[in-house]
């Protein structure tokens, strides 16, 4: 009588441990927010669908999307100065980029989308001639224990739980062919 109590003991708690994706991660506190900026020249692949000025206009666009694209370009000297300085560091940084995790050291001109399009949060900018697509998004992080939850703890349960309905496969077998 034990033997089948505890085959279906351990199958039940196998399959509840490995169902661990449905009840974790338990939020267990707000998203970290950064804020970054990145610069990085227009080119043939460039997101923003504008090249630069020496290989004309828009990436195979017709004339009224080449009319569009151009109005979206922002001379360097019309940035506010604080987004000219984000600007300056943003493309001189060695990653192309730099974050901030402060909202208070935001650059008050500039906005800070998650999805960023033409216009808010990347501002095509042209510079001595050239180019740059200038983005600036807030990016939210999970707290560190969301992701141990994610990295760590879910994956564990999983195999814990794979093993418990191996064992209690196996315990139901042997009290058969066991003749119980």
């Amino acid at each position: 009588m034990r033997t089948p109590l505890a085959a279906v003991g351990l199958v039940a708690l196998g399959v509840l441990l490995m169902a661990n994706p449905l009840f974790l991660p338990v939020s267990v506190g707000e998203p970290n927010p950064a804020y970054t900026h990145t610069v990085q020249p227009v080119g043939e692949g460039s997101v923003a669908g504008i090249e630069s000025p020496a290989t004309g206009a828009a990436n195979g666009s017709d004339a009224e999307n080449d009319t569009n694209a151009s109005d979206a370009v922002v001379a360097y000297a019309d940035l506010a100065p604080d987004a000219r300085a984000a600007f300056d560091r943003a493309r001189d940084a060695p990653e192309g980029g730099f974050g901030v995790e402060d909202p208070d050291e935001r650059v008050d001109s500039l906005s800070y989308p998650t999805e960023p399009t033409l216009g808010d949060g990347l501002l095509i900018v042209e510079r001595d001639g050239e180019r740059y697509e200038f983005w600036t998004r807030t990016v939210e992080r999970e707290p560190g224990a969301v992701v141990a939850q994610r990295v760590f703890l879910q994956p564990v349960a999983f195999l814990v739980g794979f093993l418990a309905v191996v064992a209690g496969a196996a315990v139901g077998l042997r009290g058969r062919l066991a003749g119980e």
